[in-house]
């Protein structure tokens, strides 16, 4: 009874709605089976994360603790930001992420810089929530480089925002967010 319309009622796919399903799709209410759904669904996610593809970084300096995270259509304008910035004189290093959910690599990007820009073409700035929210990180040290403007981002923007950023804090490569020496 829990089919899409227009479907055979012996033939045809059927769904069952959210979580108030056993293990065979069966309709139940019972809290035990719940919670076994629900840890199902935790060893589900881990087995996801080794499975989806990882996460590429580029290190321009191991001692640097600024890095910058992005993905998607922000990569080509990112990477050549970065170029950019290189050649300044600012080596920042890079993790493209290219899945959800976040794999291990992403954690040890985080831990390892002090302060990290999340390149996104999102208004509300949903991956640096994923980031804040999947993997503990402190709001504290991801700085947000939105277009929200309906056009692709591009370097120069990418290059403005982030050297906007090393000015009003007066970051150097090897600070940490307080601005003291590491």
């Amino acid at each position: 009874y829990r089919t899409y319309p227009g479907t055979h009622p012996n033939k045809g796919e059927y769904f069952t709605r959210g979580t108030s399903h056993d293990e065979y799709s069966g309709y139940t209410e019972d809290s035990t089976i719940y919670e076994r759904g629900m840890q199902r669904l935790l060893l589900k996610w881990e087995t996801a994360k080794k499975l989806v593809p990882g996460p590429r970084e580029r290190s321009r300096d191991p001692k640097s603790k600024v890095g910058v995270i992005f993905f998607g259509t922000s990569s080509h304008s990112s990477y050549e930001s970065l170029a950019g910035l290189n050649k300044k004189g600012l080596p920042i290093n890079s993790l493209r992420i290219r899945s959800f959910p976040f794999q291990v690599e992403v954690d040890d990007f985080l831990d390892r810089h002090d302060i990290v820009f999340v390149i996104e073409q999102n208004r509300d700035g949903q991956m640096r929530t994923l980031l804040i929210n999947e993997c503990q990180t402190s709001p504290d040290k991801l700085f947000s480089v939105c277009n929200i403007d309906g056009m692709p981002i591009t370097a120069k923007f990418i290059t403005e925002k982030i050297q906007e950023e090393f000015a009003r804090k007066k970051i150097t490569n090897t600070q940490n967010i307080s601005g003291g020496k590491q």
